[in-house]
């Protein structure tokens, strides 16, 4: 098993800080948020209004991108555009089935 200081030095020799409790929860946050907002189509579709995609599409891809600037020092640059390609992929997917989904269940497919 690897010594965890060891690890922790090491990462901290790269500029990169282990996260802490807050940043555990933001990260946690943003990736909840981010699914939750990729489920949108279905709660639109449950109040009778037609689904959009402007909204749900910028406020996905700001939480990508503000999640992934105030965890920078927890990511190698790297790893940040992974954070936010990670992100912005599984609210496209979310957001494309639940969409698929909503409209099939209104009758528009």
């Amino acid at each position: 098993m690897p010594d965890p200081m060891a690890t922790s030095s090491r990462l901290a020799s790269a500029g990169i800080m282990p996260m802490g409790v807050a940043q555990t929860a933001l990260f946690g946050f943003s990736w909840l948020l981010v699914m939750a907002i990729g489920l949108m189509p279905l709660v639109e579709a449950a109040l009778l209004r037609s689904p959009s995609v402007t909204t749900p599409s910028l406020i996905a891809f700001f939480v990508a991108v503000g999640s992934g600037v105030l965890l920078r020092r927890r990511y190698s640059w790297v790893g940040l555009v992974m954070h936010i390609y990670g992100q912005i992929a599984v609210w496209l997917s979310l957001f494309v089935m639940s969409l698929a989904i909503a409209l099939f269940a209104t009758g528009h497919a």
